[in-house]
């Protein structure tokens, strides 16, 4: 089983930016969208590969380990498409001191309830791991280091990106996150179904 631990929107942001996203996408070919339909837009702070049968400790050491942490305001930054991966799209999240403290908590406290990696985001692109990764996946599962942003879709057409990019260009949202979600993701590393969320 495929998880992330999560900062997810109030619903009334999730919708507002996953019907612009489906909107201005429109029929552009894309491999998928984050649309708060089949995909829910989210902050991923730790991937792993688990078993169902270890989701209840997981959440019970979440529990734990975040029991009198303060609410962090998450913004958003510019939307824009990653040079690296030809056609992916998402939004820059503000790197703010709160959020990064709290994904390394989340890390060191669950990564060793993991039942192997993470099977390799986008392979079809072919982009070499470095001996760090390699290292970093086999101990923990997963490369480390963290750039928090919300994934909201991947086109196929590298000519629609710069259409999409500049329709989404005004779109900006800020909430104060107060809780964290255990999802379920697909093999594209995006959320689709919550399975517990857990307050602060």
């Amino acid at each position: 089983m495929l998880i992330d631990i999560a900062i997810v929107p109030p619903q009334h942001i999730r919708r507002e930016i996953g019907t612009k996203m489906k909107k201005e996408i429109g029929h552009a070919p894309h491999l998928f969208v984050v649309d708060n339909n089949k995909l829910i837009p989210h902050v991923s702070l730790w991937h792993m590969r688990t078993s169902k049968i270890k989701i209840p400790k997981i959440t019970r050491r979440l529990e734990k380990i975040i029991k009198g942490q303060k609410s962090i305001r998450v913004s958003s930054l510019e939307f824009h498409a990653l040079e690296k991966y030809k056609g992916f799209l998402e939004f820059a999240v503000k790197d703010t001191n709160g959020l990064v403290l709290l994904q390394q908590r989340i890390f060191q406290n669950i990564h060793s309830y993991k039942t192997g990696a993470m099977p390799k985001f986008a392979p079809f692109l072919n982009i070499p791991y470095t001996k760090k990764a390699i290292r970093e996946i086999k101990k923990y599962g997963r490369s480390l280091g963290f750039n928090p942003h919300f994934t909201m879709g991947w086109l196929k057409n590298e000519k629609d990106i710069a259409q999409v990019v500049r329709k989404m260009q005004k779109t900006k949202f800020s909430f104060l996150a107060k809780e964290i979600y255990v999802c379920e993701v697909d093999n594209w590393w995006q959320v689709k179904r919550i399975i517990r969320k857990i307050e602060f």
